[in-house]
């Protein structure tokens, strides 16, 4: 298989992946009022305590001004709390507020209660057969991108 070809399953595997999960996390997380992105910056925070702006953005994927926005609106949401390094005012630590983690917590109750009756019929050695996979293409992929 060429990169191409391979680049174009990837590609419609994920699409429909990512489509599948937001219509089925979505309408969950949706349900709490916060988005889906929302929800990943407050699992990076849950993950990492405290952590600043520019270890947020590398984590999630996106610009430092994307990811400061984000925390902006979580923080009017009293979701998290920002707080400027008194050392280098440029830094901006973000945290988890006792609000944020019960929210947090809320959701994955509430996904659990819905998603894992569903997730009983699959066996552990189908997630492992998923897991492997992902990692797999995880290793391939990390080797495309070293030898460019």
């Amino acid at each position: 298989m060429d990169i191409i070809e391979f680049n174009h399953h990837i590609r419609d595997l994920l699409r429909s992946i990512s489509h599948g999960l937001n219509q089925t996390i979505g309408v969950v997380i949706d349900g709490f009022g916060v988005t889906m992105v929302q929800t990943q910056v407050l699992v990076e925070l849950d993950r990492c305590e405290i952590c600043t702006i520019g270890d947020l953005a590398d984590a999630m994927g996106s610009a430092p001004g994307n990811a400061s926005a984000m925390c902006k609106t979580l923080e009017r949401k009293q979701l998290v709390t920002r707080t400027r390094n008194p050392e280098d005012e440029r830094i901006v630590f973000v945290s988890l507020t006792q609000q944020g983690e019960k929210l947090l917590r809320d959701i994955e109750e509430e996904l659990a209660a819905r998603c894992n009756p569903l997730l009983a019929e699959y066996t552990e050695a189908d997630f492992d057969v998923i897991i492997r996979g992902m990692s797999r293409l995880h290793d391939v992929v990390n080797s495309l991108q070293s030898r460019r």
